[in-house]
């Protein structure tokens, strides 16, 4: 399995000879040689007992020894140097998978006494149900209580574009590309293709121990909104995503965007985000700008797509189009060495005057 390799490399790579534990940071990533996380390493442990290698398996008892005397009445810190305090009740909720799947499928490898105590932390711990997903970190949970009761998976795969292997919706951005999440991995392993951005190291592999073969037929289907477009083969993959303050009605082609009563002189109240890429290029009525006026065809061209956007009013007022580079606000990259990159065009429309009922029209064309 792709997911238990991935795992694995993940852990090794973060695994310090010194303390043999694996050290990351999810707040401070700049610190992570400093920090010890107990859910990680409860993951590592569940992936180098599913090697199935002897001298793995030695080491992720060994591994699960030194957690548990961490415990504090069932509870564990969220990082080992907070013990004793244990800040985050979840915790346990999110261990109980781990400690489900290395009772059921290694019961026999963990002697008595490790056996004993991971029994009364599952005993204590609970799975609880993940109810309306919407985020792509929300379907990660629900896919791990899915995978371990039983329930029908089919709802996460409607989120999911197998073309351009990406979550549709809403979601984080890490730099160029929608930000790598546990569920990204699930669907890679079960549609039997992975983005190139899932299989470049990430954090969110120490969770991949997770993931257990399943059979899945993942079909594709037209993206429903025009609020967000994903495209592209997973290398990379492309998005557009409109943020706006306005209240937005959706048609078949078309966007009606209500602007907020109060006018905001000078400010960019209805905005499209482009990521940034070579292979990408954005025209205004097919000639290179920074500026457009309502009306103007604008052309956002790469290799696997061509968007058209023609953006007018309905009401009164006066608007002046920009476009320049920014970054959503989903970007989670923007921090440390990079706090002050740009990962993406921003094609802005801003207000300089407008009566307090305006609306916004954006006709959207495209073709692959």
């Amino acid at each position: 399995m792709k997911s238990l390799e991935i795992a694995l490399k993940a852990g090794r790579k973060r695994q310090s000879e010194v303390t043999r534990f694996v050290h990351y940071c999810q707040e401070h990533p700049e610190k992570s040689s400093e920090t010890i996380p107990a859910y990680e390493n409860f993951c590592f442990a569940l992936a180098l007992l599913r090697t199935k290698i002897a001298e793995n398996v030695l080491e992720a008892k060994a591994l699960l020894d030194k957690l548990l005397a961490f415990q504090v009445e069932g509870q564990f810190p969220v990082y080992l140097h907070e013990y004793p305090l244990c800040r985050y009740a979840g915790l346990g909720s999110k261990l109980y998978p781990v400690i489900f799947y290395i009772l059921r499928d290694f019961h026999t490898v963990l002697g008595d006494k490790l056996r004993s105590e991971l029994q009364k932390l599952q005993d204590r711990y609970s799975l609880p149900a993940v109810e309306s997903p919407h985020t792509p970190e929300e379907w990660s949970e629900f896919l791990i209580h899915a995978q371990l009761t039983g329930q029908d998976k089919t709802p996460a795969f409607q989120c999911w574009d197998p073309a351009c292997l990406a979550f549709i919706g809403p979601q984080r951005q890490e730099r160029g590309e929608p930000a790598l999440t546990l569920y990204d991995l699930f669907l890679g392993e079960w549609g039997g293709k992975y983005s190139a951005r899932a299989l470049q190291d990430h954090p969110v592999h120490l969770r991949a121990s997770l993931i257990y073969p399943h059979e899945a037929l993942i079909s594709s289907r037209p993206q429903q909104s025009l609020r967000s477009q994903f495209w592209g083969t997973g290398q990379p993959t492309h998005s557009l995503v409109l943020q706006t303050s306005g209240q937005v009605t959706e048609s078949m082609d078309s966007l009606l965007i209500t602007l907020p009563e109060k006018e905001v002189q000078e400010e960019v109240e209805v905005a499209y985000f482009c990521n940034l890429h070579p292979e990408t290029e954005i025209f205004i009525n097919r000639q290179k700008a920074t500026s457009f006026q309502l009306g103007d065809q604008i052309q956002i061209i790469s290799k696997d797509r061509r968007i058209e956007l023609s953006i007018s009013l309905e009401g009164e007022g006066k608007f002046w189009g920009h476009l320049y580079r920014g970054n959503r606000p989903g970007q989670i990259s923007c921090r440390g060495e990079e706090k002050y990159e740009a990962y993406d065009w921003v094609i802005g429309l801003r207000t300089i005057q407008r009566g307090p009922s305006s609306f916004i029209r954006v006709v959207t064309t495209s073709a692959s």
